[in-house]
């Protein structure tokens, strides 16, 4: 495969941390005006951009998919491209409207961090560690998700309420659903991962959830790789990204909100990118793997 956004270095990170940034994936100016767009549907909430008085919900959850001018200006061949380098040309049910006139793509959820947990020392956080998909039921080949694209709106920095992940998860996750054929529906998968595996049994508090230990959570999770049983190699990271960058996670990695210190309202929302078809973990053609496949085979020892 021949990669037409992203560099071999951006793909080899994909492959083995779970995640990469594609900087500009749609112009910022666009993705201003959608955050701009998405000021005027908070203030019929009460919430005034002039106003921070009114910004006293922590995180706003606008469970509503918007389509407009400048949405359908974010659906560039540049985002889809990327898209693709990562899951396979032609491999994507959406790519076909992409770069038309008539597109139909709507964007949304909406979790819009205002302050989370901005009364509390920022720390590394015990709940909300999952992976996506509770649609769906979950196998080693899923095609429901494909990729899970995080959609940024808004200046993020440091301790800017950007989205944690945990490098090198997708490969628990990836041998996890290898030994169950039958497939698990999301919560029940992630909860059985986590008491099986002791480093998410710390990560999620089951385990060694004392005072005294979450004082050193970042310095556990964040500021030390964690090598397993398995070799596979784990660590805490938050995401930074400005507006029009997406963050193009693994379907099966680990990932969490986290506190916003920054005053700085976050805008992102979660896109799929559902697949044509299951993944195929056993080509005739190994020139016709994508790096989504080729990272779930690295991670079963293929």
């Amino acid at each position: 495969m021949v990669a037409k956004v992203l560099s071999p270095e951006q793909i080899e990170q994909f492959k083995e941390l779970g995640w990469v940034k594609v900087e500009s994936a749609f112009p910022r100016e666009t993705a201003l005006a959608c955050q701009q767009f998405l000021w005027n549907k908070l203030r019929d909430r009460g919430v005034d951009q002039e106003d921070p008085s009114t910004w006293n919900v922590p995180m706003i959850y606008m469970q509503e998919a918007y389509r407009s001018p400048e949405f359908d200006r974010c659906n560039t061949a540049r985002m889809a491209d990327a898209i693709e380098d990562l899951i396979g040309p032609g491999r994507w049910t959406d790519r076909g409207v992409y770069g038309i006139d008539d597109v139909k793509s709507t964007w949304g959820w909406w979790p819009v961090n205002f302050s989370l947990g901005a009364d509390k020392e920022w720390n590394v956080p015990q709940e909300g560690w999952h992976w996506d998909g509770i649609h769906f039921r979950h196998f080693v080949d899923s095609p429901d998700q494909g990729l899970l694209c995080l959609c940024i709106f808004s200046e993020v920095g440091a301790k800017g309420g950007g989205t944690l992940v945990v490098e090198g998860s997708h490969k628990l996750v990836a041998r996890f659903l290898s030994q169950h054929p039958e497939g698990l529906e999301s919560q029940a998968a992630i909860d059985s991962l986590n008491r099986q595996h002791s480093y998410l049994a710390e990560l999620t508090g089951l385990i060694n959830s004392t005072e005294e230990f979450n004082e050193y959570r970042v310095q556990k999770f964040m500021n030390t790789w964690h090598t397993d049983e398995n070799g596979f190699r784990l660590r805490v990271v938050e995401t930074t990204a400005s507006p029009g960058d997406i963050i193009l996670c693994h379907p099966f990695l680990y990932h969490a909100a986290s506190q916003n210190h920054s005053g700085v309202p976050r805008f992102m929302c979660n896109k799929t990118t559902p697949l044509t078809e299951r993944m195929n973990l056993d080509r005739s053609n190994k020139d016709e793997y994508s790096p989504l496949e080729l990272s779930i085979r690295d991670a079963l020892g293929h």
